[in-house]
Parts: C-alpha cells; structure tokens; sequence
C-alpha cells in the first residue's frame, strides 16, 4: 500500500538487470510498485498503452507479455 506512494513521492525504482528492449525503446517494471515503465527522450516513465502503441514492439522475451 505504501510502495505506490513512496513511488508517487520519489519516482520509480529501475532495477538495471531487468532492463530489456522491445525493438523500439528500452523497458521495465518499477521494483516497488510494478508499474510497466519505458525509457523515452527525458528519461523513464509510465508505459502507456494507447500513446506507446507501435505494432513494431516485440514481447518480453520471457513472458511474452506485450507491456
């Protein structure tokens, strides 16, 4: 309950090694939260679904999962 606010408070955790690449951008969950996050222009943020779509995006290699 508390992780979503610490987030809100002092930004999203990125954890490095679990970093991967979708084939356009750099992408990852916050460590605390577990929101999806991309790596953009001014650094990370908020995945979202409907400005960050692009048929050209792989799935995480692992999971499959599109976000």
């Amino acid at each position: 309950m508390l992780k979503p606010l610490r987030c809100m408070a002092s930004g999203h955790k990125i954890n490095r090694r679990r970093v991967w690449e979708d084939g356009l951008n750099y992408r990852t969950r916050c460590e605390r939260c577990g929101v999806p996050l991309i790596k953009g222009r001014d650094g990370w943020r908020k995945f979202d679904l409907e400005a960050d779509a692009n048929e050209a995006r792989l799935p995480h290699p692992t999971t499959g999962e599109p976000t």
